[in-house]
This record gives C-alpha cells, structure tokens and sequence, in this order.
C-alpha cells in the first residue's frame, strides 16, 4: 500500500512539471530567409521570456513581378533632370539665331548641316538627343554640302533615328518622303563617309507640308526630309529618338 501511494505522489509531481513546462512562455528564435537577398529577420511570432510579443518589422515594399528587385541595373542609367523650358526663352533664342543666320547668308555651311544651333535645348540620352536648330532663308544660291549650287540646304536622311521636329518660329515648308535624286554618303571631314547619313538634293515624290510655329512633325527613319524656309528663315526643336542601340556616332 505505502508503495502504491509513493508511486501516485510520484507521478503527479512528474505530471505537474510537465504540464507547467508546457504553459510557460519561453523565447523562441524564429528567422525567415529569403533567396534572392539572403534577409535573415526576426519574425512576428518571437515572444520574450517575458511573454510581450516583440514589435513586427515591415518588409520593404516591392512592386509586382520583381520590378524593383535589389541589384537589377537602373532602365535609366543616363536619363536627364525634370528639365522646362520656357517658351519666352525659346522665342528669345529664335531671335537671336535669325540674326546670326542674316550674317552668314553668303556662306554654305560646314559640317554635318548647314543649319545653325542655339537655344537652351540641349541633351543626349543612349535614347534620344535634343537641340534648337535654326534654318536660314537664301535669296542667292551657295554651293550645298554635296556641291550642288541652290538656295536650299541638302536633304537629309538618317537610317538610326526618328527626327520629331516641333516648330519654334517663322514659316516654310518641310519636303518629306520620296527620293534623293543624287545622294551621297554623308562625308565627315575626319573619318570618311558616315554609314546610314545621307545627303543631296533634289527631292523627287516628297510630300509637302507647310510649317509654322506650334506645328509638329513626325519623320521615320529612311525617310528623307529637306527644309525650305520662308523670308525670314524657322527654327524647331528637334528630338532625335534611336531606333533601338544604333550608334550615336554615326546619327548626324
């Protein structure tokens, strides 16, 4: 009988501190790795040996599909500032290459075009380039970059980019499409002929738009384009936007 009794006190005891060792908070280490990043963080569920839960540590936002996943390139490593320009300073730089341009009306030109460059626009991305061109009008004729004596500049065609042309001041006409009678590979003075940069004039089959300041125009690649400026000349900002990874170099 006492054996009996020993044994129950035995097993009651050994019973009770089981039971307490499993009501008794305790501090579980809980982590979460993840793949991609190896991020080891405490989780929410970790309790102290105090039983207060500790406060829950918010993972940084990502946007669908991994589009901001740690280590990718930038998609613009060269992108510009938030750039404005005002349209007092454009009119202002219109002005102001006019002027230049009535003092260089006996000239022909020299580089790549015989147009003249000012202004505030002025950026190149691996995507596209800006800037402000002015295009002169001529009563007498020069001899153009293909050596053909006329009152206009040579046609231009550019097989690597996209010319959007947005007109800043005065009038004209823009000639687009069709052939280049006589072209030649664009020659730069340096290094020879310029792949995919051509020259010459006339056009034969272009369309004719007229042009003044506000209007737009969108030009494809292999398209060829000729300016023919009223009295008075127009100036356009143009966006030259690459057809894909066509080197810079070889866009005039």
């Amino acid at each position: 009988m006492k054996r009996m009794l020993a044994a129950v006190a035995i097993s009651a005891a050994l019973g009770g501190f089981i039971a307490g060792r499993l009501t008794t908070s305790r501090s579980l280490s809980v982590i979460s790795g993840h793949l991609e990043d190896f991020a080891i963080v405490p989780s929410a569920l970790a309790q102290t040996s105090e039983g207060q839960q500790q406060p829950q540590q918010q993972a940084p936002a990502q946007l669908p599909f991994g589009y901001d996943r740690a280590g990718l390139p930038p998609l613009a490593p060269d992108a510009p500032p938030t750039t404005y320009f005002n349209i007092d300073d454009i009119k202002k730089a219109h002005a102001e290459m006019a002027e230049r341009g009535a003092k260089a009306l006996a000239q022909s030109g020299a580089g790549s075009t015989q147009a003249i460059g000012g202004g505030p626009v002025r950026m190149r991305t691996r995507n596209f380039s800006m800037s402000m061109l002015y295009r002169l009008h001529r009563e007498q004729p020069v001899l153009s970059l293909t050596k053909v004596n006329s009152v206009w500049d040579d046609a231009e065609q550019h097989s690597g980019v996209y010319d959007f042309y947005i007109f800043t001041g005065g009038t004209g006409e823009m000639i687009v499409g069709g052939k280049i009678a006589n072209r030649q590979n664009l020659v730069d003075k340096d290094w020879g002929p310029v792949p995919g940069e051509y020259r010459g004039q006339p056009i034969i089959g272009g369309q004719t738009f007229k042009v003044k300041a506000g209007d737009w125009l969108v030009i494809p690649p292999d398209a060829p384009h000729q300016p023919k400026p009223d009295p008075g000349g127009f100036s356009y900002m143009i966006m030259k936007i690459n057809v894909g990874m066509y080197p810079w170099n070889l866009v005039r």
